[in-house]
């Protein structure tokens, strides 16, 4: 319970992470977090040099589709397919909180 709120506070309090910062928070092996690189569940924000970097909203993302994983055993696969319907739900809450705002007097 302790690491999950630690967890939280990291990132809330950091904007952006590396792959192996990444991997870490997911709890996944640096195979896995590349595997997933090449399938285009995660895709760094920005680089410098040889290193990538990852917005803490697509980690954030990423460590709902691992912990998906880890409660139904899923494969890496569905984690994509998890991360992709977690990026369109959280794009689709967006676009409403803007259209609320806009309704508001």
């Amino acid at each position: 319970m302790t690491f999950q709120l630690v967890d939280v506070l990291t990132i809330e309090a950091v904007e952006r992470f590396t792959f192996s910062e990444v991997a870490k928070l997911c709890e996944l092996s640096h195979e896995e977090a590349q595997e997933l690189i090449d399938y285009g569940a995660i895709r760094s924000d920005d680089s410098e040099g040889t290193e990538c970097f990852y917005s803490a909203q697509k980690l954030s993302v990423l460590q709902s589709a691992c912990k998906q994983r880890r409660d139904y055993d899923l494969d890496l696969f569905s984690v994509v397919i998890c991360v992709q319907y977690l990026e369109n739900i959280a794009d689709l809450k967006r676009q409403i909180e803007l259209l609320q705002a806009v309704r508001r007097p």
